[in-house]
């Protein structure tokens, strides 16, 4: 609870001593608990801003939470590959005779004890812990880059919403302006100057707005649904009904200089470097795994010494060709894999930006042609005709061909908004640069 709500509280309670202390009478417990308790009902019935819903999605989405779980993972798995395996404890009864299984019977009848430690072959174990952690910082750069396209995600379906409310509100206003088409043709029609199909081809252009109204608030509860599935929410949140200033996008040329610290690109450069890693991983196998190995016996016989043993094992990789080549060859053939998807997804990042900067210069132009001389010429066009009809100097037919043209461009102005704000939202996107490790 924020301080200001704290304070809205406490001012409600001094309010409610007050007036006890006036003797006013007392107060029933009702209107005690609705003066204490209504800020707060205020406060958490406000509606929610596209930045609040931004910090709940980066903070309470399901998939950030499984990223930044597989990260910790990694961190782990990097600490653990760098070490060297288990040592090996050996306990045994050696030359024990089966007639009597006396260890004192006859000379080297002993128990033994033993250890053994082995040494992957050299460098192996410091190359897999680096490749480890190279991969986290991979995971690291997919959670920055994810989260960036979560807010995207977010801000494709709030400004979505926000279209579809100021749609509504178009359609609703468009119901006033068929409403004086009908009373212009019932007016026509009631003097014997126009005909009762006039008045019914205007009713019905009216009535068929509801249908319009309709899908809109199918369409916004859709909307609505989605930013509560991306805010992790059990219901669809009451959203602030504000169009969000977003970042002014920078040039083509800042954009496309910015494209090598996009997280996802990042990423993507970070599994080419593991995938590189792996390459000098299998160059060594083409050295022997060492196993150190000493060992303790007692033997029980009278006068009979105790034994100490110790040896090296080691592995032969005398057939490179089957084994150690081919392990070489799929780790470099993944490698060239990894750079080949890093170079793809650079050019596709790089004709995204491009084709985004040029949407969004021509939305931007459409949107001001149609502020300010498409639309107030057509409604200048619709007073125009609906006048002439009045007077009988038009057919109803242009009366309301003028009425579509004003709802047109009216909702085509709303896209354009839209899809502005949305190119906005996408350069941002992709100039979204990595920050520090989650």
């Amino acid at each position: 609870m924020s301080d200001v709500q704290r304070s809205s509280g406490n001012k409600h309670f001094l309010k409610w001593v007050a007036a006890i202390r006036k003797g006013s009478g007392p107060l029933s417990l009702p209107v005690i608990l609705m003066m204490v308790f209504s800020p707060y009902a205020r406060a958490s019935a406000a509606p929610l801003s596209l930045q609040s819903a931004e910090a709940i999605a980066l903070r309470q989405n399901p998939r950030l939470g499984a990223l930044t779980q597989k990260i910790a993972e990694l961190r782990h798995k990097a600490v653990a590959v760098a070490q060297l395996p288990d040592p090996h404890l050996d306990l045994g009864a050696v030359n024990l005779p089966l007639n009597g299984f006396s260890m004192n019977q006859q000379q080297m009848s002993m128990l033994s004890v033993g250890l053994s430690q082995t040494f992957p072959s050299f460098g192996k174990l410091g190359l897999e812990g680096q490749q480890a952690g190279v991969e986290a910082q991979a995971a690291a750069d997919t959670r920055r880059g994810q989260s960036a396209e979560l807010v995207l995600l977010l801000r494709r379906a709030w400004l979505q919403a926000l279209y579809t409310k100021d749609a509504m509100a178009t359609v609703r206003h468009q119901e006033q302006l068929e409403a004086e088409s009908v009373q212009a043709a019932l007016a026509l029609y009631r003097s014997a100057q126009g005909s009762q199909a006039d008045v019914l081809r205007a009713q019905l252009a009216r009535d068929n707005l509801a249908n319009d109204i309709s899908k809109l608030q199918a369409e916004r509860a859709s909307d609505l649904a989605q930013i509560a599935q991306i805010l992790n929410l059990p219901e669809p949140p009451s959203i602030e009904h504000q169009w969000p200033n977003l970042p002014p996008p920078p040039t083509l040329a800042q954009a496309e200089a910015r494209l090598s610290g996009q997280p996802l690109l990042r990423a993507a450069q970070a599994q080419t470097r593991a995938a590189q890693m792996g390459v000098q991983v299998a160059k060594t196998g083409y050295w022997p795994d060492v196993t150190v190995n000493i060992g303790y016996g007692q033997d029980f016989y009278p006068g009979s010494p105790n034994w100490l043993s110790a040896g090296v094992n080691l592995s032969l990789p005398i057939f490179p060709g089957d084994r150690q080549d081919q392990d070489v060859a799929a780790a470099r053939a993944k490698a060239l894999q990894a750079q080949y998807r890093y170079d793809d997804q650079h050019l596709a990042l790089t004709q995204q930006a491009r084709a985004t900067f040029a949407r969004y210069a021509a939305l931007k132009t459409e949107l001001e042609r149609t502020d300010q001389r498409l639309l107030p010429t057509a409604r200048n066009a619709f007073s125009a005709t609906l006048a002439a009809y009045s007077a009988g100097r038009a057919e109803l037919s242009a009366v309301l061909r003028t009425q579509k043209d004003v709802l047109d461009y009216a909702l085509t102005r709303l896209q354009y908004r839209r899809d502005l704000a949305l190119s906005a939202a996408e350069l941002d996107f992709l100039t979204t640069e990595g920050g520090a490790q989650p």
